[in-house]
C-alpha cells in the first residue's frame, strides 16, 4: 500500500510551544479510524493505515504575542503595546466577527472603564470587547482577543507571514503531500498560499495538493481584513482541489458558521465538538468525515 502524505497547517497559538515532531505525533494520533469498506461488514480499523502526517511548527519564525489582554505599555512582559494601526485592525476584525456589536456599544455603561483592570485596555477596544460578550456570550471576547492579535501579527507583518508560508511550502515540497489539513488561522495561511500561487504544482500546472480540509476556519470574517481575496468575490481554490470545511456550531472562531455560502465548490460539514473547547483541533481530527476524505484522497 502506497503511503498517503498529509501536511497539517496549525493555528498560530497551537504552535507556540510545540515542535514539528510533537505536533505531527498528536495530529496523527487524533485521526479517526478508517471506516470499513462498504458492504463488507468488517469492523473499522484501529487507525488510518499507510498515512504519514507532518505538521511543521512555526514557533521559530512567529513572534510571541500577547494572548489574553491588550497591553498599553512596555512594562508588560507578555507582549508589545498595541499601536494605532493594530487597534484599528482589532476593532475592524471584531466588528466583522459580530457586526451587531457596533450598534450595541452605544448602549453600554462606560463607567467600568479604568476599573477592575479593564483600564489597561484601550477604551474603544474594551467597549467593543464588552459588546462582544453582551451579544455572543460571556467570555467569548477573551477567547477572540488573543486570536485577533496573533492574526494581526500574520496578516499585517509581511516578514512574519512570508516566514510562516515558507515553512509550510518547504514541508509540502519535501513530502510531496497531496492532502492538507488546515486548522484555525492555519486555513488563512494556506488560503493565502493558494492565492499567491505558492503551493507546489505538477508539470502540467495542476497543484500537487488535491484534497483540502479546513477545520474551525475564520476565513469568512478574517480573510477580508487583509484582502486575501477580493471583497464581494467568492473564496476560490485551484481546479482539481477538493475542499471540505468542518465547523462546530459552538466554535467561536468560525462563529458556528461554514463557508459554503462564500466559497465556490466547498462542502461544509457540521462537527459536533461539544461545549468544552469546541475549537480544539483533536476534536475536529477525530471526526469520521476526516477518515472518509483521506480514503477518497487515496483512491483519487
Amino acid at each position: 500500500m502506497s503511503l498517503l502524505h498529509i501536511v497539517g497547517v496549525h493555528g498560530i497559538r497551537q504552535g507556540t510551544g510545540a515542535t514539528t515532531e510533537e505536533l505531527s505525533h498528536d495530529w496523527r494520533a487524533a485521526l479517526a479510524p478508517a471506516p470499513a469498506a462498504p458492504g463488507t461488514g468488517a469492523p473499522a480499523r484501529s487507525g488510518p493505515d499507510g498515512i504519514v502526517v507532518t505538521v511543521p511548527s512555526y514557533r521559530d519564525v512567529f513572534p510571541k504575542t500577547a494572548t489574553r489582554f491588550v497591553r498599553l505599555g512596555p512594562e508588560d512582559a507578555d507582549g508589545a503595546p498595541m499601536d494605532e494601526e493594530e487597534e484599528a485592525f482589532v476593532l475592524d476584525a471584531l466588528a466583522a466577527y459580530a457586526p451587531e456589536v457596533v450598534a450595541a456599544e452605544a448602549s453600554l455603561d462606560t463607567s467600568f472603564e479604568g476599573t477592575l483592570g479593564e483600564g489597561r485596555l484601550q477604551s474603544q477596544v474594551a467597549r467593543r470587547k464588552r459588546a462582544i460578550d453582551q451579544v455572543a456570550g460571556k467570555g467569548v471576547s477573551d477567547r477572540l482577543l488573543w486570536f485577533v492579535r496573533e492574526a494581526h501579527a500574520y496578516l499585517r507583518k509581511p516578514e512574519t507571514a512570508s516566514a510562516v508560508r515558507e515553512t509550510v511550502r518547504k514541508t509540502l515540497v519535501e513530502t510531496e503531500a497531496t492532502v492538507v489539513l488546515a486548522h484555525s488561522l492555519g486555513s488563512v495561511v494556506f488560503y493565502d498560499m493558494l492565492s499567491r500561487g505558492e503551493i507546489p504544482v505538477r508539470a502540467d500546472g495542476r497543484p500537487v495538493v488535491t484534497t483540502l480540509v479546513t477545520l474551525g476556519s475564520p476565513l469568512r470574517w478574517l480573510a477580508v481584513r487583509k484582502g486575501v481575496h477580493t471583497p464581494g468575490e467568492p473564496l476560490r481554490v485551484a481546479a482539481g482541489v477538493r475542499w471540505t470545511n468542518l465547523y462546530s456550531p459552538l466554535d467561536v472562531v468560525p462563529r458556528g458558521k461554514g463557508l459554503a455560502d462564500l466559497a465556490d465548490g466547498v462542502t461544509d460539514v457540521v462537527a459536533h465538538n461539544g461545549a468544552l473547547n469546541p475549537h480544539n483541533v483533536e476534536r475536529y481530527l477525530g471526526k469520521p468525515i476526516i477518515a472518509e476524505c483521506l480514503l477518497q484522497a487515496r483512491a483519487a
